[in-house]
Parts: structure tokens; sequence; C-alpha cells
């Protein structure tokens, strides 16, 4: 029946709509059309892994959404011609086992929770997992032959020209595979792994392209993406960066134990040699049969050349990975600043003869900031910013201690003449040094003071200031 509906989908689905077309055409424009023929390609491979794995209805929702996420996340480092389906099904494992280690981390320090399902029977369960874990024991070529015809319900003709290998190529990986699992478990291997595929339900695929749609947006701010899902497809992502760490780990120290024992070699060969020389002059020296020593150090320059190709992609993902995580903090310090300042209006007064202005407001949930040098130019924005019907009715001032009084009078008198009557006046953080005295051969006379304001903080009511003057 699977097979009967990939012919269908074959004959339905252009030959231009690829894995790789349709992944590119969503992370290019979004079309949604494109990630929900993906979901429908190899949904029900990826539902039947988290519904084996997982007895919860909800954890197997969150798991097969999570997988599909990673997809989006990994997109750009998967291979071009490589099928996709494979890859998901491997995903799909890790992402379903991650739950399992979540709950009972969470179950050995709160308990089950009351709504948790029972777990099915104990034979059935252990089987299925048992079967999924010896696919992944297979060679990757086997397990991919296995998935693409058994799972996927392709013909032998079709999985070899996904692969791009002749046909007898794949049988041959496909009937080793089919070996190996029946030696382990008989052989009903096959009519099993046809029935692992479950119908996907319409409502899951929809939530899962919908939240594709959302996490594609910001995979940082998904705020419409269910937090567990994202923690979930954060941890598999993690994963993937711990494989490569390890793997460019386990290189370099495999090259510096080849230089290492090939450094121990030559020496003890040198040794050896000058050992065994012969006493008699006569004697013709001895000449040992080394490896031609070029070839030698091309193949030590080849393998520090991967080693180095491997660990500056890695230097490169944690780069970008960390320009993400700037931005965050950078966002969420924004968020922090809209947050404290709310529905106020502040001015900030400069130091300097020439002092500066900068007047900072919330606009459409972010910090907007203003800066001009003329009293007239701040008055002039304050008045727009009073007379808009939507615009701040609250003012905050703030300037540094030492400012003087005289130039605060002034700027308090623009606030007030563009419609405020009252402000919130405080200092910024500055003390002021004062050296007095004078440099000689023998003394030094330094005296700290901090200068006590005319003006203290607090309220301040700004229409005495707009008065005139008395004669």
């Amino acid at each position: 029946m699977i097979r009967i509906l990939n012919c269908l989908r074959e004959q339905l689905t252009s030959a231009q709509d690829t894995d790789r077309h349709l992944l590119d055409r969503f992370r290019t424009t979004r079309d949604e059309s494109a990630f929900a023929e993906l979901v429908r390609r190899y949904g029900p491979v990826v539902c039947g892994v988290c519904r084996r794995w997982l007895t919860n209805f909800c954890d197997a929702e969150d798991a097969f959404q999570a997988t599909f996420l990673v997809l989006l996340r990994r997109a750009a480092r998967l291979d071009g011609d490589a099928p996709i389906g494979p890859w998901l099904y491997k995903v799909a494992v890790m992402t379903a086992r991650n739950v399992i280690r979540s709950n009972r981390r969470r179950v050995a320090i709160t308990g089950p929770m009351e709504h948790e399902v029972p777990a099915s029977a104990p034979e059935t369960s252990a089987e299925r997992l048992d079967l999924d874990a010896a696919l992944l024991a297979l060679p990757e070529r086997d397990r991919v032959a296995v998935v693409l015809c058994h799972l996927q319900g392709l013909t032998r003709r079709e999985a070899a020209e996904r692969l791009g290998c002749p046909e007898g190529t794949l049988s041959a990986r496909l009937n080793r595979a089919l070996q190996r699992l029946r030696a382990r478990f008989g052989d009903s291997v096959p009519t099993t792994l046809a029935a692992s595929a479950i119908t996907l339900p319409i409502g899951l695929a929809q939530a899962t392209v919908r939240s594709a749609t959302i996490y594609s947006t910001s995979t940082l701010t998904a705020a419409g993406v269910s937090p567990a899902v994202v923690k979930l497809t954060d941890g598999v992502i993690r994963m993937f960066w711990m494989k490569k760490v390890m793997t460019a780990a386990v290189v370099m120290l495999l090259v510096v134990g080849a230089g290492v024992l090939a450094l121990g070699v030559g020496g003890r060969s040198e040794h050896t040699a000058h050992a065994t020389e012969p006493l008699t002059p006569s004697a013709p020296p001895a000449t040992p049969e080394d490896p031609d020593p070029l070839k030698r150090l091309e193949k030590r320059l080849a393998a520090l050349e991967k080693q180095k190709q491997l660990l500056d992609a890695t230097l490169e993902d944690l780069k970008a990975e960390k320009k993400k995580l700037d931005d965050a903090k950078k966002e969420k310090d924004a968020e922090a600043a809209a947050a404290e300042l709310g529905k106020d209006i502040a001015v900030v007064v400069g130091s300097g003869q020439s002092p500066t202005y900068t007047v900072r407001e919330v606009v459409n949930g972010r910090v907007a900031e203003v800066s001009c040098s003329n009293l007239g130019i701040l008055k002039t924005y304050l008045t727009r910013a009073f007379n808009d019907p939507k615009g701040p009715k609250q003012l905050r001032i703030s300037a540094y201690k030492d400012h003087p009084t005289d130039h605060l009078r002034k700027v308090f008198a623009a606030c007030a003449a563009a419609g405020y009557t009252k402000a919130s006046f405080s200092h910024n953080d500055y003390r002021v040094v004062v050296l007095e005295g004078s440099i000689d051969s023998s003394s030094l006379q330094v005296e700290l003071y901090e200068i006590k304001p005319q003006i203290k903080p607090g309220e301040i009511d700004l229409k005495k200031f707009a008065e005139p003057k008395k004669p």
C-alpha cells in the first residue's frame, strides 16, 4: 500500500520538486506548501519512530515537531545529493531518546505526573526499540537502503536513483542489511519494517508547518512555538555540535599520536643503526630500506590540512552561534530598557561647554533615541511628543552632578514651554576629582571631594521655571 501511494505521489509531484528544492523554497520565500510537502513525504516515518519510543502522546508530538525544526536548523549543512528521509529517521530517534532522558531526570526528582499514560506491554516496546537500535547499528549505507525501501516504500530502482548508484549495488547493501536483521529478529523483519510508518494526523502536520514558519523567522525568539519543542530542538543541535567537536578532538589526538610514534620509531631506528654498524672499515655501510620521506611528509600534511579544515569549520560555527547569543542579549537588553522606560520620555543632559541633549522614548515596544545640541530643537521635539494624543505625558530629566545650575534652569524652562508641568530629576553617576596645590620637589597635595549640587534629585515643578523673573 505504501508503494502504491508513493507511485501516485511521484505522478502528482513535478520533477523539479525535489527535497532540496522544497527546503530551499521554504527557507527563502517562506512557502508553507513546500514545507507541508516535506512533512507529508516523511511525516509517517518520523511519526512512527516517535510513537514507538514515546508512550505519552504529547511527548511524541513534541518530538515530531522538534525533528522537523532540526531539519530547518541543519538545512544549510546537509549534503544536497543525500536523501533527507534516512537523515530524518536518525534525528527522530535522537530526539525521542532526549525526551526519555529528560523524563527520567524529571521523574527521579519530582515523581511521575498524574496525567502520564502508562507504558504499553514491555515485550512489544522492547522489540520495537531493539529494531530501531539494530537499524542504527548498521553501517550508514546499509541503513539508508533499508529506510528508503522498507520504511519509505520506494522500489529498489527508485532508491538507487535517489542515491546515485547502480541498482545492483543498492540490492547488495539491502540484502546485507536484511541478513543481519533476520539473524536477530527472524524472517518477519520486512513485514515489521513496512508497518513501522504510521498514518500522520492532519492536525499534527498542520501544527508542524505552522511552528516551522514561526521558528524560521527567528530561532531565538520563536514566541509562537512550544517551549518544550524549542528545548528539544536546541538539545539535538547541541548533540551535533558535540559530535563535531569530539571528532575534531579525536583527529587531533590521532595526528599528534602518529607524530610522536613516528619520532620514537625514527629515534630507535637511528640508535639501532649506530649499534649494529660493523667495526671493520672494509665492510660497506648498511642502507636501511626506509619508506620514501617525501610521501610520508605528504601524508602528514594531508592529515593536518584535513584537521585544519575541520577546526576552521567548527570555529566558524561557534562564531555564528556566539553572534546569535550576542544578538539575543542585545534584544533582551533592549526589551528590558523599554520595560524600564515605560510610557515616560527621558531627557539626558550631557556635559561640556556645548552640552548635548539625548531624548529617549518607547516606540513600538523599542527604545528610540534622538540627540540634539540646541535647546530650541529640544523644545520642538518635546512639544511634538506632548501634543501627540498617544505621546508620553511624564518626563524624566537626568544630568551629571557637576552640571551648571543656570543651564539646568534653562533646560527646565524649555521642558515647561513644551507643555510639561512636572518632571522627575536625577543625577548620573559621576564623581568629580579636584587637584589643589603645586607640584615641587618636596610635596604634592591632592584633595578629593564631591560637588554638592544645588538642585537635588526628586520631583521638579517646571512651572516656576517658566515664569519670568521679577524685576
